[in-house]
């Protein structure tokens, strides 16, 4: 099969990381509980770019293969997919044609990923779907819009009409973000570093587009003197005493889900560093619970995708060809995309 070969681990430029190859062996299921996947389109990851330049996963990216940590990436990276079932195991409720998606689910990790035209799948976190879209507007939905929908409102807890800042706007992650919490009639804030990225924060619905500078706690406040019900922290948790937690409201939450300034842990971190009557939570894909519900909330954005209610201009910013892999890593880790970066796999 054709797959993008991670052969030179933090070799630069990117592109001299992979070898595009032609006859990599193909997997076969290591039981009956496992898919074998035609892969069509995979949204990239910033955890992938770590992955590449060989830095250290986090744990919670192993998904259900936690067990099994290590830091050596696989030959094949590329963590969440959209395809169709090309072998499916007995012990499996798949059939062979039906449309799956998966992220989190161990690849890119604990085995070969997406960057190739197969990949392995365990049943248990496939995602089985139905749309007319194409390959790429489908790839540009599943891991990013579930983190947002799962970080919002599975793990905060976020109400309809709540006040959300969206700490990290442009990333894809963002994007999704803004999108669902404005469907479910939020008013939204989103930060970004680069002024000329705020227009496209408010193209993509964002109420208030703000520059992520030190004015920024202030300008919040200065929008709402009592603070915000939500703060969905996606730049890191670094930022949480002096940027995330001082623009909560009482009972509001803070949710971290992303470590954009790649810093996974507070030295010293005590519980006392919470003000008073507000809530500290993190969402990930870790364990099976994590993606329960994964299946019709995935069903319905495909839905408005293909109604115009989300469009896909918004939240896809490029697509690449597998075989442009190092080009696809070096736009993303230049920070020049708004929303998702989707390869192809033809």
């Amino acid at each position: 099969m054709k797959a993008a070969v991670l052969t030179k681990p933090g070799a630069s430029p990117p592109s001299a990381c992979f070898t595009i190859q032609s006859d990599y062996p193909k997997p076969t299921l290591p039981s009956e509980k496992w898919l074998l996947v035609r892969v069509h389109a995979a949204g990239l990851n910033r955890a992938e770019l770590r992955g590449r330049n060989n830095e250290a996963p986090g744990i919670p990216e192993f998904g259900p293969f936690v067990d099994e940590f290590h830091i050596d990436p696989p030959a094949i990276l590329g963590e969440e997919f959209v395809g169709t079932v090309a072998v499916a195991g007995k012990e499996t409720n798949f059939k062979v044609g039906d449309k799956v998606s998966a992220w989190i689910y161990g690849g890119g990790k604990a085995h070969d990923g997406t960057y190739a035209e197969y990949a392995l799948c365990l049943a248990e976190r496939a995602v089985k779907f139905e749309s007319s879209l194409p390959w790429d507007a489908l790839g540009g939905i599943p891991m990013s819009m579930w983190t947002a929908y799962g970080s919002l409102f599975e793990s905060a807890e976020t109400k309809p009409g709540s006040v959300v800042v969206v700490h990290g706007g442009t990333s894809s992650v963002g994007i999704w973000a803004i999108l669902l919490a404005k469907d479910k009639g939020c008013t939204v804030i989103a930060t970004t570093r680069q002024k000329d990225k705020l227009a496209k924060l408010r193209a993509a619905g964002a109420d208030h587009a703000l520059l992520d500078d030190e004015s920024l706690v202030g300008n919040v406040k200065a929008l709402y003197p009592k603070g915000v019900n939500t703060v969905f922290e996606l730049v890191g948790p670094d930022k949480l005493e002096k940027i995330a937690f001082p623009m909560l409201a009482r009972h509001g939450a803070c949710v971290v889900s992303g470590i954009l300034t790649k810093v996974w842990a507070l030295n010293d971190f005590t519980p006392a560093m919470i003000p008073v009557t507000r809530k500290l939570c993190f969402f990930t894909c870790m364990g099976n619970e994590d993606i329960e519900g994964a299946d019709v909330v995935l069903q319905d954005v495909i839905r408005k995708v293909e109604s115009g209610v989300f469009k896909k201009e918004v939240y896809l910013d490029k697509v690449f060809k597998l075989e442009d892999i190092g080009k696809a890593h070096e736009y993303m880790e230049e920070n020049r995309a708004v929303g998702k970066v989707v390869i192809t796999i033809e």
